[in-house]
């Protein structure tokens, strides 16, 4: 510890501290760059209009979505750009894998017809991603522990769907048919 003449603590020289407040450094600025760029993007897919007489909002994306095909494919497509900003700050690969399946569970029920534009209202996909990049673009010791967790059982229910479509495709071809 630094000790000034008096032998009271030397106040730290941090560049990040100046005159009793936080000094913003050049990570931190484009940090709040990206973050802007992003909530932008989200807000424009996910929150743009009150649906009136609620407090629930819309977006591009419940209306675009609307266009068969290819109003999903550019929603998806606009969500992959904000996955690739996030990625530019390094944030932890389990983070992205968990923005990539908000954006893949958007395109892949969304894509259902009159369903998935009532899902695309409720589930916000952009929305969810740029909480995901502010939490861990800003605290990059932020846990990760319950994205893994997440993906963990996912990986699980999977493989287990999986398995049990083999033991019923194997039982459906063990069936012997009588011949008449």
């Amino acid at each position: 510890m630094d000790r000034t003449r008096t032998g009271r603590q030397a106040a730290p020289t941090s560049p990040r501290l100046a005159a009793g407040r936080v000094a913003r450094t050049a990570s931190d600025t484009r940090i709040e760059q990206a973050e802007r760029r992003i909530a932008l993007i989200a807000r424009l897919l996910d929150d743009v209009v009150t649906i009136p007489g609620t407090h629930h909002r819309i977006g591009a994306d419940a209306v675009v979505g609307l266009i068969p095909g290819i109003g999903d494919i550019a929603s998806a497509a606009v969500g992959m750009w904000v996955i690739v900003e996030a990625a530019r700050f390094r944030l932890p690969q389990i983070v992205l894998a968990r923005m990539v399946l908000n954006t893949v569970v958007d395109l892949v029920v969304g894509s259902v017809p009159i369903l998935g534009d009532l899902f695309d209202v409720v589930f916000k996909s952009n929305t969810r991603n740029v909480e995901l990049f502010r939490r861990h673009a800003t605290n990059p010791d932020a846990s990760t522990r319950g994205h893994r967790l997440f993906l963990g059982g996912l990986v699980l229910i999977v493989l287990g769907a999986l398995w049990l479509i083999a033991i019923g495709l194997g039982a459906l071809l063990s069936v012997q048919i009588p011949t008449p």
